[in-house]
């Protein structure tokens, strides 16, 4: 199903994972319970094959152990504690902050029948978000190919 993400993953220098820091099911399951929404299949399948990575530098938001979790600056579940209530009603659930230009997030309202929320981009020198891709698995790929230097 990820064949295509698996097969960059395996030839990018752009993503560096971390091996056998995966996350635990069980460690999913209490973060939606909180959430109150479930992640989507792609990043959940991301977590428990990989868990843990940095792009360009950066760490793509992952779940901590549940012991951690109270200040794990990279915690999906941490992150969305911060957020103020505008954002949460908003849908806005942070994966990804390369910089303090952008950020990318889960719109949690735009679930598509395979449960998959579309990633959005967050400009703030425009102000205006988009569409940046139709799952968590396009949006490692996107990212990927275009950051991969040609």
């Amino acid at each position: 199903m990820y064949t295509s993400l698996i097969e960059k993953l395996e030839h990018t220098q752009v993503i560096r994972w971390f091996p056998n820091r995966q996350v635990q099911e069980s460690w999913i399951v209490e973060v939606e319970q909180e959430l109150g929404f479930p992640l989507p299949p792609s990043y959940r399948w991301w977590l428990l094959n990989y868990g843990v990575a940095h792009l360009s530098g950066t760490g793509i938001l992952t779940i901590s152990p549940p012991e951690h979790r109270e200040y794990a600056d990279t915690d999906i579940l941490y992150i969305y504690r911060l957020a103020d209530e505008d954002a949460k009603r908003e849908g806005k659930l942070e994966l990804f902050v390369p910089d303090e230009d952008e950020i990318y997030y889960f719109d949690v309202r735009t679930a598509d029948a395979n449960g998959e929320y579309k990633v959005m981009r967050l400009d703030y020198l425009n102000g205006e978000p988009e569409v940046y891709a139709d799952s968590f698995a396009a949006f490692l790929e996107r990212l990927i190919d275009e950051r991969t230097p040609r």
